[in-house]
């Protein structure tokens, strides 16, 4: 499969981006170019490769998650929640990650959506993922907006081809790795942006 740059929607990537740099500007947005650059170095896997799911009801457990769903494509929301499905019994499909909660359940999926930015990417391996990023894509690297791992997965399920999205988890007064300012702010920004895709798409919390 050929692999090429790829980006779905520039201009809600520009709405997101500006956004988070605005709410968040603790961040280290000035190295994402540079970790772009980095990804792109990688011998990274085409994001064309996850058409081969069924993606018309996706269902997208987040790390708070406790009840099971039922989906046509079974998306775990960072290496933690992956290990948490498997010990349940749920192979999920696809793992969306930043490698920075539990990064070794990042293999229990089939494949790996795997985030680079500019916090984080002298710390991802090169490996058989689909790589996203923040910045305009380059190379093997895909970019499906969003921000937080959570509401990037849901995006990444909408540029898909969903048509309705179940939602496991997701409770932003409830964070499960740290309860710091900075966390807090990123939730808010997932709320703010999973309202934005239930207006172009069926989005259920479970």
């Amino acid at each position: 499969m050929s692999c090429r740059p790829v980006i779905f929607d520039p201009l809600e990537w520009t709405y997101v981006y500006t956004l988070a740099k605005r709410l968040l500007p603790e961040l280290s947005f000035d190295r994402d170019l540079e970790a772009t650059h980095a990804a792109a170095g990688f011998p990274g896997e085409s994001i064309e490769a996850l058409r081969d799911f069924d993606w018309c009801c996706p269902a997208i457990y987040m790390p708070p998650f406790e009840r099971l769903i039922s989906g046509s494509v079974t998306v775990a929301v960072e290496g933690y929640t992956a290990e948490k499905l498997a010990r349940r019994g749920v192979k999920p499909d696809v793992v969306v990650s930043d490698f920075d909660f539990n990064p070794q359940g990042v293999g229990l999926g089939r494949i790996a959506v795997i985030h680079v930015h500019g916090d984080n990417y002298w710390l991802v391996p090169s490996g058989p993922y689909v790589y996203t990023v923040q910045t305009w894509p380059m190379g093997c690297t895909a970019n499906v907006s969003g921000f937080t791992d959570g509401d990037r997965a849901v995006y990444l399920a909408y540029y898909m081809g969903a048509r309705e999205i179940a939602i496991s988890g997701f409770n932003p007064e409830a964070p499960v790795k740290r309860g710091d300012l900075v966390k807090r702010k990123k939730l808010a920004l997932a709320s703010h942006l999973l309202n934005r895709l239930s207006r172009r798409v069926a989005v259920r919390f479970v």
